[in-house]
């Protein structure tokens, strides 16, 4: 290639001219980059305000369940009283049961007693008019 000889005059107009475009480019990457960081800050806000709203709803959340096991808590405490009055009922009849039991057992051999005493009346006054039992 051969070196074309350029007069210092056309060195420098076209050194001015490079010049030139490159603060031009430089300008257009600063306004780009001036609204590139306007987007971001605007996306950052954005995802700011989503962490927020999903903040406030984990807390609701948090609160409803709470509030929710609380609910559950105090069903399963009635629930229990309830056993507890229920066992203390069944108590309370198996009081009365074995009270019956022993008082039927009672009344049974009173009964047998009495039904033994009128068969020993029966057989002596049956032998006081002179009736004998059948022999075989």
């Amino acid at each position: 290639m051969a070196e074309d000889f350029v007069s210092r005059d056309q060195h420098r107009a076209d050194m001015a001219e490079l010049r030139g475009e490159l603060k031009e480019e430089i300008a257009g990457l600063r306004q780009d980059m001036t609204a590139m960081r306007g987007e971001l800050r605007e996306e950052i806000a954005g995802v700011r305000h989503e962490i927020t709203v999903l903040t406030k709803t984990i807390e609701a959340n948090q609160q409803t369940m709470l509030l929710r096991f609380e609910q559950v808590d105090r069903q399963l405490e009635q629930v229990n009283r309830q056993f507890g009055q229920v066992d203390r009922q069944f108590g309370r009849h198996e009081t009365r049961l074995v009270s019956l039991e022993n008082w039927m057992r009672a009344t049974f051999v009173t009964v047998a007693l009495v039904a033994v005493g009128v068969a020993v009346q029966l057989f002596y006054t049956f032998l006081r008019f002179g009736l004998k039992p059948p022999t075989p």
